[in-house]
C-alpha cells in the first residue's frame, strides 16, 4: 500500500466543487424519542432527579402496576417540557418510540421487565437495560432483564447514568 503524507493541498483538493458532491449535507443526528422506565422505587428515586434535565425528546416514567392486556405508568417530569397526563399506558407511551431504557435496582421487577420487553420486541423498539449499582446482589434484576433488552449495561456507579443516557441520545 502506498502511503503518503496528507499535505495542506490535500486540504485544498477537498474544498473543491468536484469534491463537495461527497460531503454529507445532513444533520448530524435524527432526533430520538426514548422513554427511560424505572422499574421500581429505588430506580424511580435516581431517574426523578435526571428527568429534570434537559434531554432531547425522553419522556422519564415508572411502571406502576400491570393492567389487563398493557401495563400502568406513571409520568416522573416531562423531558420534553410538554403538558402530559400523570399516568400513562405501555402501548400509548410506545407509539412513537425508538428506544427504551429499563433501570432496575436489585429489587426490579421481573413482570415489569418481561411486559415492556414484550411490547417493544412486538413493534422492533431498540431496548437498553441499566442494573443500579448497590449494596445487594443484582443478580435477581439481571435476570429479569437480559432477555428483554437488547443492551444490559452494569454501570459501576450510579453518577455514571446521565453519561450512559447522554451516550444513548436519550
Amino acid at each position: 500500500m502506498d502511503r503518503r503524507p496528507t499535505l495542506l493541498s490535500s486540504c485544498a483538493r477537498a474544498a473543491t466543487t468536484a469534491e463537495a458532491r461527497f460531503r454529507i449535507n445532513a444533520p448530524a443526528f435524527a432526533e430520538r424519542s426514548s422513554r427511560v422506565i424505572a422499574l421500581d422505587g429505588q430506580a424511580a428515586e435516581v431517574l426523578r432527579d435526571l428527568a429534570e434535565w434537559m434531554w432531547h425528546g425522553g419522556h422519564f416514567l415508572l411502571f406502576e402496576s400491570e393492567v389487563p392486556g398493557d401495563a400502568l405508568l406513571r409520568l416522573l417530569a416531562a423531558g420534553d417540557g410538554g403538558d402530559r397526563a400523570a399516568t400513562a399506558l405501555l402501548s400509548e407511551e410506545l407509539d412513537g418510540a425508538d428506544t427504551v431504557v429499563m433501570v432496575a435496582s436489585a429489587t426490579g421487577s421481573l413482570a415489569a421487565a418481561s411486559l415492556i420487553g414484550d411490547a417493544t420486541a412486538a413493534r422492533g423498539i431498540m431496548t437498553v437495560g441499566l442494573v443500579l449499582p448497590g449494596t445487594a446482589p443484582v443478580d435477581a434484576a439481571m435476570v429479569a432483564l437480559r432477555p428483554n433488552a437488547m443492551v444490559l449495561v452494569l454501570p459501576g456507579n450510579v453518577a455514571d447514568i446521565p453519561e450512559i443516557l447522554s451516550a444513548l441520545r436519550v
